[in-house]
């Protein structure tokens, strides 16, 4: 990044700290806590409690009992460095479901925590994309879906958990493929609407009339790739998609994943970092060497 000071002011990282309740707090996340504050490095700092287990059922007391937590770790943080960047949980706590014994990642009840991080002025970390099923199916879709919206509408800063399954037990790449699409989608939703004249296009409905075709104008040439276009959504024709082999979504998004896993190629760091990076691990090593001995 170029030092310690240009990595202050354009992080490229962020630690998640998941702590054991709200009243909770175990020594190493305050040790991860008091370190990045004092580097001026963003926290993302969790108290993580099961309503029902150890916190109140009730949507409204559990997030009582962990914002507790999280306006400690935000004074903590300030104490020791005043400014350093904080953000805390935009989800509320997923209660011990009854009849399963499973803390559910994709329930209904949302928005007390992203209410709280508003009235703070706080960035939210959020939870959107993940699921309780245990395949890639229906029910995946369905739950990543509204899951990702709900987060979107609500106005978390930071989205986690996209292609996770089984209560984030598992993860699975074609459900990260299917949830990247929806992303997609979703920020069209929310971009909102071009109103200017071009957008308007008033001159040009005159000029076609009420019965012409708008097919060759320039302004459909020039307009028409601003329009949503999916990778993996099927949009063809039944015949066109019997014709193309009838693949399913998760056959598709597979596919996909093969594609990206076989094709890309990510820009190798510059030597000199890379030697300054080889040059840190072992001195690193060398030190835990020496203090085994």
């Amino acid at each position: 990044m170029g030092g310690v000071d240009a990595l202050r002011r354009h992080p490229i990282f962020a630690c998640y700290i998941n702590v054991i309740s709200g009243l909770r707090h175990n020594a190493e996340a305050l040790q991860k806590l008091l370190y990045l504050a004092g580097k001026g490095l963003p926290s993302i700092y969790i108290p993580t409690s099961t309503p029902g287990a150890n916190s109140p059922i009730t949507p409204a007391g559990s997030v009582a009992l962990d914002n507790a937590g999280v306006l400690l770790g935000l004074v903590l943080s300030q104490l020791k460095r005043e400014g350093a960047p904080y953000i805390m949980p935009g989800f509320d706590p997923g209660p011990l479901d009854m009849r399963t014994m499973s803390s559910p990642y994709a329930r209904p009840v949302h928005g007390i925590f992203q209410s709280l991080a508003e009235m703070y002025r706080l960035p939210a970390f959020g939870l959107g994309g993940a699921s309780d099923a245990k395949l890639v199916d229906q029910q995946a879709a369905a739950e990543a879906a509204l899951t990702l919206l709900a987060e979107t509408l609500g106005g978390g800063n930071i989205i986690h958990d996209l292609g996770y399954l089984e209560s984030g037990l598992s993860c699975s790449l074609a459900q990260l493929a299917i949830c990247d699409e929806m992303v997609g989608w979703i920020k069209v939703f929310v971009r909102g609407i071009d109103v200017s004249d071009e957008a308007l296009a008033l001159d040009v409905i005159s000029k076609v009339g009420h019965e012409g075709s708008y097919l060759g104008t320039e302004h459909t040439l020039s307009h028409f790739r601003e329009e949503w276009y999916p990778k993996i959504f099927e949009r063809y024709m039944y015949a066109d998609w019997e014709r193309k082999g009838s693949k399913s979504l998760l056959q598709r998004a597979s596919e996909r994943v093969e594609k990206i896993l076989a094709a890309h190629q990510p820009e190798p760091l510059a030597e000199d970092i890379q030697t300054e990076l080889r040059r840190i691990v072992k001195r690193r090593v060398t030190d835990k060497n020496r203090t085994a001995e």
